[in-house]
């Protein structure tokens, strides 16, 4: 850019005060072309690197913030930092970090750099104009920062309301089928009405001092190039300045001024940046840290595993599901039910068995091994999950098997299908495997999608299998089809299920039960039923 301003002001020089032909210039105007195209390259090549940068960052923000939910026990942070907010932040706040990257970093670079080149050219050449240059440059960036901590604050609440209107919303998607049965539907919508509305006003006070900052930018910009450009007009009138060294230094003042002006109109980007950040730091640091000297011991084995937990203790925020000095023995290829009272721990006993939560105290251990000590993915693959509301993504039933097991064939499919009692209903369906699901499994009962699930924890060919109540709320005849079922998956294999229903622990080899927290013994079904009153 120097170069080029050198260029331009030294061809000006030449025809107009030494009247030289065109041709003897045109290799400076030529030359002056061929920068001139060069800065638009390079400017391009700048824009391509940011937006490669930027996909790189949201890909890899994305990725940790997923492994920091799986990590710190998934439904732990999502229902501690609602799930509208993490949504939020994995969306809208990645999103408002690309501008910050991307476009407000790099001018501050530039800022740093350009300006400072500048004053070193227009000093020894023009020492009052660079005193001009000296003196307001500093007011540019001060007002920007005293008007931007105003901003910045009002941004920092924006995305707090933001988080919360994004839970609010979810909230009441998920339960307009009852706020419509309660005829409360429009009052809601109204709330959210007047909500989004209090939000556009904020966001527009936002706006308005993002404005006052660029306008103030703008100001001393506009009023530095006019000083500056009269100083040069006395000096060229009275002689004590040389046209090119004027037009040199002419040019280059406005590019003095634009890394300025241009710090300033992505400055709102840097204020959005830091609020997304200020929010994502917190999640991605809920995922807990592996020592780098901890050894990470990998499961080989494809024998069903010997379970134990050892003094187990781990508590809750509300007291509701936490565990005291649990000690359980899952003996190899056993069938474990777990029952007890609503709130006694029974899911918390099966997240610390999949290694959704962390015990605060005491050990769980897998053939002797402390769990902690195993790799997550070498757990993770001999296991399989089914729990009370099985997930089932939008997609065909078959897409949803693979799930579980990607390499699956159509023929290991139909054995799973056909051990889980699902392949009747199945084929009936008119397009078979192919058949289309909406959100949640849409377009099949309770009963057959928890069918389905025992089909995909067969096709896993898990050696842990663990059901959190797989048969709640369905009927007798369902009921019974999955118990069946899930006593077929159990052959061979190490299972724990929660269940207060009876036909499901009148299945299991043996019963645990909880009680607040406690372990109160391990029964035989037959047992636990004569003097327990199951639910029926």
């Amino acid at each position: 850019m120097v170069l080029q301003a050198w260029l331009l002001a030294n061809a000006c020089q030449q025809l107009i005060m030494e009247h030289a032909a065109l041709t003897r210039v045109a290799p400076l105007l030529w030359a002056a072309a061929a920068l001139a195209l060069l800065r638009a390259g390079l400017h391009l090549l700048a824009d391509w690197q940011a937006a490669q940068a930027g996909a790189t960052l949201k890909q890899s923000l994305r990725t940790r913030l997923v492994e920091a939910v799986q990590e710190s026990g998934c439904t732990t942070l999502l229902r501690t930092e609602g799930t509208g907010a993490v949504v939020e932040a994995a969306t809208t706040g990645i999103e408002d970090l690309e501008p910050y990257l991307t476009r407000f970093l790099p001018q501050l670079a530039v800022t740093a750099l350009l300006p400072a080149l500048i004053l070193l050219v227009v000093l020894p050449t023009e020492w009052r104009t660079g005193l001009v240059l000296v003196f307001s440059a500093p007011f540019i960036p001060l007002l920007m920062v005293l008007i931007g901590r105003g901003a910045e604050r009002r941004n920092s609440r924006q995305w707090r309301q933001l988080a919360r209107m994004a839970g609010h919303f979810l909230d009441l998607v998920q339960g307009l089928p009852d706020l419509r049965i309660f005829a409360a539907a429009k009052r809601e919508a109204a709330v959210v009405a007047r909500v989004a509305d209090e939000y556009r006003q904020s966001t527009m006070a936002v706006v308005r001092l993002a404005f006052l900052s660029a306008l103030t930018l703008e100001f001393f910009s506009t009023v530095g190039t006019a000083v500056a450009a009269v100083l040069i007009g006395f000096q060229l009138l009275f002689g004590s300045l040389s046209l090119l060294n004027g037009l040199f230094i002419l040019l280059l003042v406005p590019e003095f001024y634009l890394p300025f002006r241009t710090l300033g109109l992505t400055y709102h980007a840097r204020m959005k940046g830091i609020a997304a950040a200020e929010r994502l730091a917190p999640l991605l640091a809920a995922a807990p840290a592996a020592s780098p000297d901890t050894p990470v011991a990998a499961l080989s084995s494809t024998t069903a595993p010997a379970i134990r937990f050892a003094d187990v203790s781990c508590r809750k925020g509300s007291g509701r599901g936490s565990l005291s000095g649990i000690t359980l023995d899952l003996p190899a290829g056993s069938f474990t039910a777990v029952a007890g009272a609503s709130g006694s721990g029974k899911s918390t006993l099966a997240r610390l068995l999949a290694g959704l939560l962390q015990p605060e105290s005491g050990m769980i251990t897998v053939g002797g091994i402390d769990l902690r000590l195993i790799a997550t993915k070498s757990w993770h693959a001999r296991m399989a999950w089914v729990s009370q509301h099985p997930v089932f993504f939008k997609g065909t039933i078959r897409d949803n098997l693979l799930l579980a097991a990607p390499a699956a064939d159509d023929r290991a499919m139909g054995a799973a299908l056909d051990a889980a009692g699902a392949a009747p209903f199945i084929e009936q369906l008119p397009e078979g495997l192919d058949t289309p699901l909406g959100n949640r499994g849409a377009g099949l009962s309770g009963g057959e999608l928890r069918r389905l699930a025992v089909a995909r924890a067969l096709l896993r060919n898990a050696t842990l299998v663990v059901l959190d109540e797989p048969t709640a709320g369905l009927d007798r005849e369902s009921e019974l089809l999955v118990v069946q079922t899930i006593r077929r998956l159990a052959a061979g294999r190490t299972v724990l299920a929660i269940s207060h229903r009876e036909a499901l622990i009148a299945a299991a080899d043996r019963v645990a039960l909880l009680h607040e927290g406690h372990l109160e013994g391990v029964y035989a079904p037959g047992d636990y039923l004569a003097t327990t009153e199951a639910t029926p």
